[in-house]
């Protein structure tokens, strides 16, 4: 099972490759800046909110890696299927 996933990355389009790998970027910094939000609440303890607002842009920012690594595999196997 893992070697298929590993062999489906592998064969992935370069210019899908380049969106998913544009899309990571982006799920990493907003997962950075939803760590940095939750080290403000953690240090400073001002309001619960800033605690909700911090795990719900970490979720969100997770959700964002799984959704273009998905969408990447699918997008390249419709264009290789249309081929």
């Amino acid at each position: 099972m893992m070697k298929m996933i590993i062999n489906k990355f592998k064969n992935l389009d370069v210019k899908v490759k380049l969106i998913m790998l544009n899309g990571f970027k982006f799920a990493f910094g907003f997962c950075i800046f939803s760590t940095f939000i939750l080290a403000i609440y953690h240090y400073l303890c001002m309001t619960p909110m800033l605690y909700y607002v911090g795990t719900i842009l970490f979720r969100t920012s997770l959700m964002f890696f799984v959704d273009f690594v998905i969408l990447g595999i699918g997008f390249d196997t419709i264009k290789k299927q249309m081929a």
